[in-house]
């Protein structure tokens, strides 16, 4: 996965969900040092489509400059590889591809294509998607600041951001002489955001007729969310795209209408990845029963 790219990804705007959907994935199967060759099997897989509907997209994600295919044969066998896709914040994006480029992973060989007419153009098996280009343009990239460890607030700062209106002016004034309670967390290996953060934002709607005068009250919840992470990274059901997914969700990013589908949002409450409140929050609806979940 290359940050760069998923980022770059993050902050497309103007396109179907299904379409930017497919982008998020070519993204998150670029390499920073190679480049991005995921076949059409493996994308159609992430994006939960047909390959036939998953070249729609991708002629899409061309016309709007997102994106360019290039198609490339092995020089010794002269057999189809795999396409690589250039980004459009690649460096290369802007140069001419080579000869041999062309759309699809699944494109008839040169020699072919030359033998049924001296101007004919490489085809996808799939569907014939260069018929009628339409000209389009490119999607506009909306830069955003991002937050570095030097511009966040300090934990315990964060941490009563993370209680609102939980954590009330009695609680707020005895609580903050505790912050040791935090340092200490945090040596002992908790993830300020995977642990410590959730637990206090779930943590906090519970009733209570005292108030929390101590960090201390989280200690036993926050280490047993520490060892519940520890156990999904552990989990070997649980792959790649389950995490993309739950960071994607769990995160304030950017997330479009029906980017997430109903079987992965299932499998991410099954595998205790989101919860349904924080689903409802990001509008992906919540599925009515997680029986057969994971």
């Amino acid at each position: 996965m290359s940050h760069q790219a998923t980022n770059w990804a993050f902050q497309q705007r103007g396109l179907e969900a299904a379409t930017w959907r497919v982008l998020v994935m070519l993204a998150d199967r670029h390499n920073p040092d190679f480049g991005c060759f995921p076949s059409q099997n493996q994308i159609a897989s992430d994006a939960e489509m047909s390959r036939s509907s998953l070249n729609v997209h991708l002629e899409k994600l061309e016309r709007a400059g997102l994106i360019r295919r290039e198609r490339r044969i092995d020089p010794d066998t002269r057999k189809q590889r795999s396409t690589r896709y250039v980004l459009a914040f690649e460096a290369e994006f802007d140069c001419k591809p080579c000869p041999d480029a062309g759309h699809g992973n699944e494109a008839d060989d040169p020699m072919k294509s030359s033998a049924k007419s001296p101007g004919a153009v490489s085809r996808s098996r799939v569907q014939n998607l260069d018929t009628n280009p339409v000209s389009i343009e490119p999607v506009i990239t909306t830069a955003r600041e991002l937050d570095t460890a030097a511009d966040l607030p300090d934990p315990q700062t964060r941490c009563l951001d993370a209680g609102g209106p939980g954590l009330c002016p009695a609680s707020r004034a005895a609580i903050t002489a505790t912050a040791d309670v935090i340092d200490g967390w945090l040596r002992d290996g908790l993830d300020l955001e995977a642990d410590v953060l959730p637990t206090i934002t779930r943590r906090r709607v519970q009733i209570r007729i005292s108030p929390i005068r101590t960090w201390a009250y989280f200690t036993e919840a926050v280490h047993a969310a520490k060892q519940a992470r520890l156990r999904r990274e552990a989990d070997p059901r649980i792959t790649a795209q389950h995490r993309f997914y739950a960071d994607w969700i769990n995160s304030d990013r950017y997330l479009p209408p029906n980017a997430v589908t109903n079987t992965m949002a299932w499998a991410l409450l099954g595998f205790e990845l989101v919860t349904a409140d924080r689903l409802a929050a990001r509008g992906v609806p919540v599925p009515a029963d997680t029986g057969g979940a994971p």
